[in-house]
Parts: structure tokens; C-alpha cells; sequence
């Protein structure tokens, strides 16, 4: 009798450790195989009706909701040499929802220099602005946020969101003074930087915000 239980007990142990894997590992197949594109008119492009409609077009049902949950999107807001450009990247089974967009256009993808050292954080939508420090930023660095956003389907415009913002620089103790960051552990630092650039929904540090404080997390409280 044990042994049936205890047979029992590590063949569901199995069949959760293959399941779990396979949802990361699909979660991560699905956060790096997107789509670019550069957003012409944010003021155009990012209008309520317009973004629930991607969304409803996007929307899975099932069993592929159930075990991968709803997809997302990713919207960016790179700011360089005083000028900020932004973005939005789409899982590329959905890219042609936003090639029928006059307000957008495709693009390789969001270039960030190479050979410069990165910090990143995440943000939350109760901060009264995000204003970084009051440093220059020199020629060769710049900032980017990330607003990863899935629609919470319950008729209301709410959505669930990871928000990062990164800082490249020419050592990793100057891109974490312009984040005003004290001093971070390197592995934790690589991790959000690595989640930054795969675009991965991290579940556990996930928001919900109204489409005006997207917007206006977007648009208004991210200046530098």
C-alpha cells in the first residue's frame, strides 16, 4: 500500500515538474518571439478604444488561456540625447493587427548599443513621478522604460502590467547612479535586465492599472 502511494505521489511530482517547465519554457519562447514596431503619433496610437480592440484581437480561449494565459504587449519609451521615441512590440502571430496601423511602423527591433553595461529596476504606478537623477546624460547613455500589459477581461479597462525601466552607461556604477540606485547585487540585476530584454511577464511583480495610468505612466511620469 505505500509503495502505490508513494508511486502515486512521485508520478504527480514528475507530471508537475514537466508541466512547470514547459510553461516556462513556452512563456519564454513566447516573450522573445515578438514583433517591432516604432510608434509615429503616441497621442494618435494610444487611444482607449484602439488598444482594448488589439487586445480583443489577441484574446486566446480554452485550454491555451487556462495554461499560458492571455498574451501581452510591450510598450517602450526610449529616451537618448533628449529625445524620447517609442515603441511597441506584439507576439508575431498578431503582428498583422498592427500592420493595418497608420500610426505605427515596423521595424528590426528596439537597438540598444552593444558593449555598454546596463542596470535596470522595477517601477510601481503609485510613484508621484519618475524622476530619475539630476546627472546629464552623456553622449553614449541613455534610458528606456517598459510597460508589459495584458487586458483583464472583466469589461473594464484594467490591465495586468510589469513595469521596468533600464539605464545604459559606460560602466554598470554609472547606469545604476542614473536609476539613483544604490548599490545591487549583480545577480539581481542580471536577472531584471535579462527579463527586460526577452520582454517576460513576471508574474509575481505584476501591477494593475487603469488605461489613464498606463497612459499617463507612459506619456507624463516618465521624464528625465
Amino acid at each position: 500500500m505505500f509503495e502505490i502511494i508513494f508511486t502515486a505521489f512521485l508520478l504527480i511530482f514528475i507530471l508537475w515538474v514537466l508541466f512547470s517547465h514547459h510553461k516556462t519554457t513556452e512563456k519564454k519562447a513566447r516573450a522573445i518571439n515578438m514583433s517591432f514596431f516604432l510608434i509615429k503619433s503616441i497621442d494618435e496610437f494610444i487611444q482607449e478604444a484602439g488598444l482594448i480592440n488589439v487586445f480583443r484581437k489577441m484574446h486566446l480561449e480554452g485550454w491555451n488561456r487556462l495554461l499560458y494565459g492571455d498574451p501581452y504587449i510591450s510598450l517602450e519609451k526610449i529616451i537618448k540625447n533628449g529625445i524620447a521615441k517609442y515603441y511597441i512590440a506584439i507576439p508575431k502571430k498578431y503582428e498583422e493587427i498592427l500592420e493595418q496601423n497608420s500610426h505605427v511602423s515596423k521595424t528590426d527591433g528596439m537597438i540598444l548599443p552593444e558593449g555598454k553595461y546596463y542596470a535596470a529596476v522595477y517601477l510601481h504606478k503609485n510613484q508621484s513621478s519618475i524622476k530619475f537623477s539630476d546627472l546629464k546624460l552623456h553622449e553614449e547613455e541613455g534610458i528606456v522604460l517598459q510597460i508589459l500589459a495584458r487586458h483583464i477581461h472583466d469589461g473594464i479597462s484594467h490591465f495586468e502590467s510589469n513595469v521596468r525601466v533600464l539605464a545604459w552607461a559606460e560602466s554598470l556604477t554609472r547606469a545604476q547612479k542614473i536609476l539613483n540606485l544604490e548599490r545591487v547585487k549583480r545577480r539581481v540585476n542580471n536577472r531584471i535586465v535579462f527579463d527586460f530584454f526577452s520582454r517576460i511577464f513576471e508574474n509575481s511583480k505584476r501591477v494593475k492599472v487603469s488605461f489613464g495610468e498606463l497612459k499617463n505612466f507612459l506619456i507624463n511620469k516618465f521624464t528625465y
